[in-house]
């Protein structure tokens, strides 16, 4: 099987990568209380930076806008991107797609306790069909200890309670195989006996700016770690989900490892320009939804829950 190749670039792509969207907003030490972690993972979203893609043969042609143009080798057997670029239409506020003149996607946010208080009915009229829910995290000090969102359960229940469909996240800093199984197992303790209807999610990021334990994670290594979340909620009955911008789906993880889970994709950009398949884009961090104060994420969902229960 194929492995990626980034011709020249290779160490500084990964080691200048950067995200941003549900997770990239982390606690700097060891969690002195969730509150407080909760603040500081406020305080570093960092800009995404994708651009054009162009394939020629085996080779996938990627024009970003801080490493410039570089060529990488396609995986074998890994599902490519299928969307049409016309399919895509915007309003005011939500992105949509559709195919052969029908809707072919659902619109959502991606929700944490930093979205304050929500009036999940007026979420509901204003168009939002599933959300996202912030369970947890786990700080990227020393420690790495785990904290879980105050309103993590609250967001559930109103979103479900609105008719809302519901999926979750855990932002994770995982240097083992254990310790991303410990984090899979921490979310189902914190969703109890709630359904879920969307994915439960793996939002493992790249810090920029600060020092990290996951700073020397080798890419095989994160790409074992998001293998071992995926397989243990997998194990507990949820579907897997592998939560990253583009730049990392192509240079820290081997996506022929993850091919048989679900891709969320970050990128924010008009269109999506990812080469390999995905069934959910978070396109905005700077959304405005009525009974939301403030910005809040927003996403396509490529897949319905019917997709998922299949």
């Amino acid at each position: 099987m194929k492995k990626i190749i980034i011709l020249a670039l290779a160490a500084l792509t990964v080691s200048s990568a950067v995200l941003s969207g549900c997770g990239s907003k982390n606690n700097s030490s060891d969690p002195p209380a969730a509150s407080d972690a909760q603040t500081q993972e406020a305080a570093t979203t960092q800009p995404v930076t994708d651009s054009t893609v162009q394939t020629t043969g085996g080779k996938i042609h990627i024009t970003d806008n801080t490493l410039g143009d570089i060529w990488i080798t396609e995986l074998e057997g890994v599902p490519v991107n299928q969307l049409k670029a016309d399919g895509f239409t915007a309003d005011s506020t939500f992105k949509y797609y559709s195919e052969n003149g029908q809707p072919a996607s659902n619109e959502g946010v991606d929700i944490s306790s930093f979205s304050g208080d929500i009036d999940w009915a007026k979420v509901k009229e204003s168009g939002v069909d599933f959300a996202m829910i912030r369970l947890g995290g786990r700080g990227y000090g020393d420690e790495g200890g785990l904290y879980s969102d105050d309103k993590a359960v609250e967001n559930l229940q109103g979103a479900k309670s609105a008719g809302i469909k519901v999926g979750a996240y855990f932002y994770s800093q995982a240097t083992t195989n254990a310790e991303a199984e410990e984090e899979a197992e921490y979310a189902k303790e914190i969703l109890g006996d709630i359904q879920l209807d969307y994915p439960l999610a793996y939002d493992w990021e790249i810090v920029k700016d600060d020092n990290a334990r996951t700073d020397k994670v080798t890419s095989t290594q994160a790409t074992e770690c998001a293998v071992a979340f995926c397989e243990k909620v997998k194990s507990f009955g949820y579907i897997p989900m592998v939560y990253s911008a583009s730049r990392e789906f192509y240079f820290k993880y081997d996506l022929s490892r993850l091919k048989d889970y679900e891709l969320w994709l970050v990128q924010y950009a008009d269109k999506p320009d990812f080469y390999y398949q995905f069934s959910m884009w978070q396109y905005s961090e700077s959304g405005h939804v009525d009974g939301i104060d403030g910005i809040v994420d927003l996403n396509i969902s490529f897949k319905s829950t019917a997709d998922y229960a299949k």
